[in-house]
């Protein structure tokens, strides 16, 4: 039913108009009385006073009452008309009106006081009539438009809140929308690492070695249990994030043994800076894949991080292969993979153009990967890192 909302704001702004029509019929009618009553005796004496002059009066406004509501329906429809069609209207429904009042009020003043010479004063009780109606209309239009202005501000309130309420959902699904992405993004472990640790953990077994296979459990089961419990929206400190990468390594190092060396450097000033959740690990996974894996003699993964004014750097390196695997780490430096990407669209959605990653190989066939944000100071610092790089 398309008319209900239409109907609904007719009948509200009905009742308002109605009430304030009856109030004001009161109002305008008393005052115009006792405004006559005052001025006969500001200018005549009581004892001047013909002895039917307060039933006249009285009956005189009660008649401009009843004519004033036949004027309502009149000025209500040409409401809606053009502004000069409806002063048309309005002017000469008030000129009838007077004109009708100001016989009623002249012959039942003829009647009273038996005078028939007052014809030729016409004009000045005419006069009289179209000020009080004048005056009375410019009192209806004015109540009408306040009557509407209130509507319409409310209309427009009520709109403003829809608006509002609609851009909060907007805004929320988008927010919703975008810690999804973080959180796919994040999620997209790569599948080789959680392979070669199982098939690591199967050869410590087959070759009867429970301790380091036990051990290699636990490390897996602390690093993916970290990962998973961490928000991607979460910032965390710079120190914690070194921790979970540190786990990481500590796993690799069961795969790789001495083929694998950490160089860490952390500046102090850093240690407490707040960085995305699990954003070194992809990159350092990069490292193990494509530099460390292929080389038989193993190689370096550097971890570097500074503070350097407003602005966080932070480093990953590694050492690169050797010559017989540089076409497979050159088809890696064109082709970045889902880490890098993923590392690219995190910092895009939680930094936007306030950050700056560089992919730069260096002459030895290694990679280094440089990242600028802006640096955020921890306001909880969290204790010392447990354990060190071995």
């Amino acid at each position: 039913m398309q008319y209900s909302t239409r109907q609904y704001w007719n009948a509200t702004a009905e009742i308002p108009s109605t009430r304030w029509f009856w109030k004001l019929q009161l109002v305008s009618w008393i005052g115009i009385l006792l405004v006559t009553f005052l001025s006969l005796t500001l200018w005549h004496s009581p004892t001047e006073w013909p002895r039917f002059e307060p039933a006249n009066t009285i009956f005189q406004c009660a008649v401009a009452f009843v004519l004033s509501v036949f004027l309502r329906p009149i000025f209500d429809i040409a409401w809606y008309s053009e502004l000069a069609v409806r002063t048309v209207i309005y002017l000469l429904a008030v000129a009838v009106i007077s004109g009708i009042w100001t016989l009623v009020r002249m012959e039942a003043y003829i009647r009273l006081s038996g005078e028939h010479s007052i014809w030729s004063e016409f004009g000045g009780w005419y006069y009289a009539s179209l000020f009080v109606f004048l005056f009375w209309s410019a009192l209806y239009c004015g109540v009408k438009y306040h009557i509407l202005l209130q509507g319409e501000h409310k209309k427009m309130l009520e709109v403003a809140a829809v608006n509002e309420r609609e851009q909060l959902r907007r805004l929320q699904a988008e927010a919703i929308a975008n810690e999804a992405q973080l959180k796919m993004l994040r999620y997209q472990l790569n599948p080789h690492f959680l392979f070669n640790t199982l098939n690591s953990i199967n050869a410590l077994i087959r070759f009867q070695q429970a301790d380091e296979a036990r051990e290699m459990v636990v490390r897996l089961s602390d690093f993916l249990r970290l990962s998973l419990k961490e928000s991607p929206m979460q910032k965390v400190e710079l120190e914690r994030e070194v921790q979970a990468v540190l786990l990481y390594l500590d796993i690799e190092k069961t795969r790789f043994a001495d083929r694998l060396a950490v160089d860490l450097s952390i500046d102090e000033t850093a240690r407490h800076a707040l960085v995305p959740s699990m954003l070194l690990q992809p990159l350092v996974e990069n490292s193990v894949k494509y530099a460390i894996a292929p080389n038989e003699l193993g190689g370096t993964i550097r971890i570097h991080a500074k503070s350097s004014g407003q602005r966080l750097l932070l480093e990953v390196q590694d050492s690169g292969c050797s010559e017989d695997c540089a076409g497979e780490r050159n088809f890696q430096a064109s082709s970045t993979g889902v880490g890098l990407k993923n590392v690219r669209e995190r910092l895009s959605s939680l930094y936007p153009q306030n950050y700056r990653i560089e992919q730069q190989e260096k002459p030895d066939c290694g990679m280094s990967i440089r990242i600028d944000i802006p640096l955020e100071k921890s306001t909880h610092p969290t204790n010392e890192t447990q354990g060190e790089v071995q």
